[in-house]
């Protein structure tokens, strides 16, 4: 049987809910948000972490199918 973490189960919650939302829109726009993702993808588990995370992201994305194929391909092709 999987154990659930709770913590995990409330932070879900709390980010799909309109003010979790706002919340991680506000911090990932402001320069603090800004700076912890830029340092975040500068060490080599956040690198390996964007390229597992950003093709989901970029199909939730209006970009043409070329743009989302050409930044996968870039990502496959630069370590």
């Amino acid at each position: 049987m999987v154990a659930i973490d709770p913590m995990k189960g409330m932070i879900t919650s709390y980010i799909a809910s309109p003010q979790g939302q706002e919340m991680v829109r506000e911090y990932l726009a402001s320069p603090e948000g800004m700076r912890t993702i830029c340092e975040f993808v500068n060490t080599p588990k956040g690198r390996e972490t964007m390229k597992q995370v950003l093709p989901s992201v970029l199909s939730c994305m209006s970009l043409p199918p070329e743009i989302q194929e050409a930044v996968t391909r870039a990502m496959r092709e630069n370590p």
